[in-house]
Order: C-alpha cells, then sequence, then structure tokens
C-alpha cells in the first residue's frame, strides 16, 4: 500500500531504521517528449531533452528493492530539483514531532539516497560538512564490491545539497550512492543501463541493518577528510595539497 506524507510517496516494508530515498522530478524546465537512443550500454536522448536519469534510475532501484521485500521505508520524494521540498517537509515533520512529543527518539538511523552521477561514489560530505561516517561508507563500499566484483565504490567527499542532506542535523548516517547517470540536467545526459542493473542485484544483497552507525548528528565536522578525497576523487584539478577545502566548497557551492 503507497502512503502519502508530507507531500511524498513512500512504503513501508518490514521493520526496518533505515530510509531509502530517491525522487520524481526532473531538471527540465518544461515538459517535453523524450526520444531515446541506445549506444555501447548507454541509454541516451536524441539531443533535444534531458534524460531524466536524475533521478528515474534511482527511482528503478528502489522499486526493485520493494519487489525483493528488503527491509526499509521507502520515500519517493517530490521537489528536489528546485529545493529538495519533500524531503525537508519530510524532515520537518520528524522534528516537529520529536519536539512535541510525539516521537521518543527519531525513528531513522540512516538515509541512502540513490542519487548519484557515476559508478563509484558513496557520498561522505555534503553541505560543508560529514554526512556520513567513514565507517558506514567503507563497510557500504566493501559490500557492494564483494557482492559486485566490477563494481569499484568507495568514499565520495565531493556531495553538494540533496534530500538526504536534509536529515543531516538528527539522523546519524546519511549517504548518496552513484546510479550511473551522466551529464545530469544537460541533453547529453546518459545512463550506463548494465550498472543500473547490476547495482539493482547487489542492492538487494547488502546487510543494510549490520552497516555501522557512528557519526553524532549533533557533532559537525567541517574539515575534509583528504584520505578519502586522495583514494577516490580526481575532479579538476581538486587533489590533495592543490586546494584548501574552504575553496572547493566555495567553487562547488557559489
Amino acid at each position: 500500500r503507497v502512503l502519502f506524507r508530507s507531500g511524498n510517496y513512500y512504503i513501508q516494508v518490514g521493520k526496518s531504521r533505515t530510509i531509502f530515498a530517491c525522487h520524481l522530478d526532473t531538471a527540465d524546465s518544461k515538459q517535453k517528449n523524450v526520444s531515446h537512443r541506445f549506444e555501447n550500454g548507454y541509454v541516451k536522448t536524441d539531443g533535444l531533452s534531458i534524460l531524466g536519469a536524475d533521478d528515474k534510475a534511482g527511482v528503478c532501484i528502489l522499486l526493485y528493492m520493494i519487489e525483493k521485500q528488503v527491509p526499509g521505508t521507502y520515500f519517493f520524494f517530490l521537489g528536489e530539483e528546485v529545493g529538495c521540498l519533500g524531503s525537508k517537509q519530510l524532515a520537518n515533520h520528524l522534528m516537529k514531532s520529536k519536539a512535541n512529543g510525539k516521537l521518543d527518539t527519531y525513528p531513522f538511523d540512516r538515509v541512502v539516497s540513490f542519487d548519484r552521477r557515476g559508478t563509484d561514489s558513496v557520498i561522505t560530505h555534503q553541505m560543508f560538512g560529514r554526512c556520513c561516517s567513514r565507517e558506514f561508507a567503507a563497510e557500504l563500499s566493501k559490500q557492494f564490491n564483494e557482492i559486485e566484483p566490477t563494481f569499484s565504490y568507495g568514499s565520495d567527499n565531493t556531495g553538494l545539497v540533496t534530500d538526504s542532506a536534509q536529515f543531516m542535523d538528527f539522523i546519524p548516517e546519511c549517504t548518496n550512492i552513484s546510479v550511473g547517470y551522466y551529464n545530469e540536467h544537460t541533453f547529453s545526459e546518459k545512463q550506463d543501463i548494465e550498472h543500473l542493473k547490476k547495482l539493482c542485484r547487489a542492492s538487494v544483497q547488502v546487510k543494510w541493518e549490520e552497516l555501522p552507525t557512528k557519526r553524532d548528528p549533533n557533532v559537525i565536522e567541517y574539515d575534509d577528510d583528504y584520505d578519502d578525497y586522495d583514494t577516490y576523487v580526481t575532479y579538476g584539478a581538486y587533489v590533495k595539497g592543490t586546494h584548501t577545502y574552504l575553496e572547493w566548497c566555495t567553487d562547488n557551492y557559489a
């Protein structure tokens, strides 16, 4: 039974302290017909519209996990591309319920959003600070890579601001996972179909409830983890020793 809360669709499967998330909106300025093209394992468009893999890919993964009855609360958020409207409403609802005594504790320990470009990121930092612990990202990456030998997931501290970031103040582990799209928000957007299939299959095998919960949401960690950065991330000139974290934030959040 699909329910409606805080402007979002959601469904609960079994008992779990995990939110699995994606968003339903795409980034085009107006509705257009999408003409698909398949090339070398990717699905693209004819160049006259965006593909919308951001975040239709995430929707596919959540639907697959629901079909396989993986325990969790699955949220299909509205309005991510225009300010994370749906996730903000849910975050505010949870905080108000806690403040008014309707909740003894927050009901979730982690928010896992399937919404990230590329094929290898487990996001550790958003909004200038850490959103999930080193231990959580490392264990999740390890499980993905052991389940699917062609994967190379690892910690990535170059996250921006997405739905999962709205819960950082009170939920310990908040992350985004690469789902195989590239060039999002542009007419050259493309989706790696094989990676998406493998990620669907791998996601139902991860031991989600056994992942470590280490980050204290009351402690804000502004300093970047250059070990994560240096090992897994080589975006542009931002390599260890060449730019400060503040410079990186200014360039990526401005």
